[in-house]
């Protein structure tokens, strides 16, 4: 008698099993049309696609479907202001440099000098400043950020 199962909580789990497979299937095709539908739309929006390429260098909001974590793009601008970022060697670095010959320059590198930064405010009126390190991968990315948030806010208010 230890080995008998009760055939009613057997089918009971059966179909509660079941039930679990059919929301997860559903769930699934449910995730599988977001992705179709985003990659649709950002097939007819490309600048989203090389403003979060860009995002991911820097700690700038990607955006999904025209909407950040920090507001719509719609109606939205971003400004990029380098006010002289560069890498330099200073003074010191050169002494240091030089009293070692070069090994310690080697070690040490150039410093980051002046500043950039990313001025964006977004389609509900929230503005968010962020800094850019002055390294040329960094700028460029920023650049980049900043003409792509620029295309697909005219983008989406010329589809409005």
């Amino acid at each position: 008698m230890l080995f008998n199962r009760d055939p009613e909580k057997a089918a009971a789990r059966a179909a509660a099993r079941e039930e679990r497979r059919a929301q997860r299937r559903a769930a699934a095709d449910q995730r599988a049309q977001e992705r179709l539908d985003l990659k649709l739309w950002r097939d007819d929006h490309p600048a989203e696609t090389t403003l979060n390429q860009a995002a991911r260098i820097g700690a700038w909001p990607s955006s999904k479907k025209g909407q950040t974590s920090a507001g719509p793009v719609r109606g939205g601008q971003a400004e990029f202001v380098n006010a002289g970022a560069h890498k330099a060697w200073t003074a010191t670095r050169l002494l240091a440099g030089a009293a070692t010959l070069g090994t310690s320059a080697v070690v040490t590198g150039r410093k980051n000098k002046g500043a950039a930064m990313i001025n964006v405010t977004f389609g509900n009126g929230a503005a968010q400043t962020y800094k850019v390190t002055p390294e040329s991968a960094t700028l460029r990315a920023a650049n980049q950020y900043v003409n792509a948030f620029n295309a697909l806010a005219a983008q989406l208010d010329g589809e409005q």
